[in-house]
């Protein structure tokens, strides 16, 4: 944790928010795995959905989905050693092409420390192989 990403006070009630994301937000205007996803969090008395995003923000889903398509491979990020601060590695087609550090931000979303044009750069070239 930091300054930044102070740890959330145990006593607020199961799914509270600050930032309330979806109160004013139209599902419907959302891809139908992240509708799906915002819905079983809301199940659940979960704190809002947030999809995995890379270092500089983007959605990994959208950005995974595109380049399946683009390149016919199936592309994962796993870990190899499920340890807290064990190693993910990036699978193109399952074989492993590049680690990636995971890291868990307070507000509850996994961010993979790797931009989304290196990770495009790293399944390129696995997928041209």
């Amino acid at each position: 944790m930091t300054e930044d990403d102070p740890p959330r006070p145990a006593n607020l009630p199961p799914g509270f928010d600050e930032d309330a994301p979806y109160d004013d937000a139209d599902l419907d205007a959302f891809p139908e795995w992240w509708r799906r996803n915002v819905e079983e969090f809301q199940s659940h008395e979960m704190r809002p959905y947030r999809p995995p995003r890379f270092a500089d923000g983007t959605v990994t889903t959208e950005l995974i989905e595109r380049l399946e398509s683009t390149h016919g491979v199936d592309i994962r990020i796993r870990a190899v050693d499920p340890q807290d601060g064990g190693t993910w590695k990036i699978l193109v087609d399952g074989e492993a092409t590049e680690s990636v550090e995971r890291t868990r931000t307070e507000a509850g979303n996994t961010r993979y420390e790797i931009t989304a044009t290196a990770f495009e750069a790293a399944v390129v070239d696995a997928a041209s192989e």
